[in-house]
């Protein structure tokens, strides 16, 4: 394989940016216990499903929003002369929560049903495409500065937050074909306004102490979250995982009778090569190191189930 190089693009947006027939499963990747690799889950099942045609679906059109204040997201598909300067102009997921102050019209009066976020093509910055094939990967990245919204957050301003993100995830259903939202280990108006939002929560599940329970407290999160009668499917996807047989906290949570609906058949393997990407190199699907072919057959067998389970044809 070569190496990675990822071109940035800044050009104008598809045709598609002004709607279309596609409306895209959104996916949250998620776990309540820290630890357990949801962000090298939700950076690769995004990368390689926007490469490669996965199971019977071609290669897809990717939106990933990351929405964890931590931005390790950001900082992996992102070289940081670049991730800074989108942060400087305030091109970030803390956009789709709130108004940058000094863009406020102060004859705009904010009441419920008025509160808009920018397009989607304002904020999202491209990382691949592929004319040939259709594939492209855009981001939305992240910023500190979410931490500040979470530790000022009351019920109050949470609503007009959720019909942003609400409005902004409409708009993004109909330009893509598969939307991976990145969310932080904790209770917040980012956890809630994603599963909310969300049709599929893919929960990575790695052999910690306590797995067990994090999953059933996951779960009861999730139900706690959902809006209406609906809520979005779980998925466990068991991470980290050894490269032949399993663990002991795998096979309890496959031999628990309420868990095992949701697991997932195939586990994403313990490689190096998944932890190497940073600054928008150092992907497995362009590693030439140890193990790295037999890492990228894994995660395609892992991405091609998970498209699946999302229903994307």
């Amino acid at each position: 394989m070569q190496s990675a190089h990822i071109a940035l693009n800044h050009g104008p947006p598809l045709n598609r940016w002004q709607g279309g027939e596609t409306m895209a499963s959104v996916v949250t990747v998620m776990n309540m216990k820290g630890g357990v690799g949801k962000t090298t889950v939700a950076l690769h099942l995004a990368g390689l499903a926007a490469r490669i045609k996965v199971g019977a679906a071609s290669p897809l059109k990717v939106l990933a929003i990351d929405y964890d204040p931590q931005f390790n997201l950001s900082q992996a598909l992102l070289p940081s002369k670049e991730y800074f300067k989108r942060e400087s102009e305030r091109k970030t997921t803390l956009a789709i929560l709130l108004d940058d102050d000094k863009d406020l019209d102060p004859f705009d009066i904010q009441v419920a049903g008025n509160h808009k976020p920018p397009k989607v093509q304002d904020l999202a910055v491209n990382i691949t495409h592929n004319k040939a094939s259709g594939g492209r990967l855009d981001l939305i990245p992240s910023t500190l500065d979410l931490m500040y919204v979470a530790l000022g957050q009351t019920n109050a301003h949470i609503g007009p937050m959720e019909e942003r993100f609400a409005k902004f995830i409409n708009e993004v259903r109909t330009i893509y074909d598969l939307v991976v939202i990145d969310c932080h280990p904790a209770g917040s108006v980012f956890t809630q306004t994603s599963l909310r939002n969300s049709d599929h929560v893919i929960i990575p599940v790695a052999p910690q102490p306590y797995a067990v329970r994090g999953i059933g407290l996951m779960l009861e999160f999730i139900q706690a979250k959902k809006a209406g009668a609906n809520g979005p499917t779980p998925h466990i996807l068991f991470n980290l995982a050894p490269r032949w047989g399993s663990t002991p906290e795998e096979q309890a949570i496959r031999g628990n009778a309420k868990f095992s609906q949701y697991c997932l058949k195939n586990n994403l393997k313990k490689f190096k090569a998944f932890r190497d990407p940073e600054g928008g190199k150092g992907f497995v699907w362009t590693s030439d190191k140890p193990y790295s072919d037999e890492a990228y057959d894994n995660l395609c067998k892992v991405t091609s189930e998970v498209v699946g389970k999302v229903g994307i044809k």
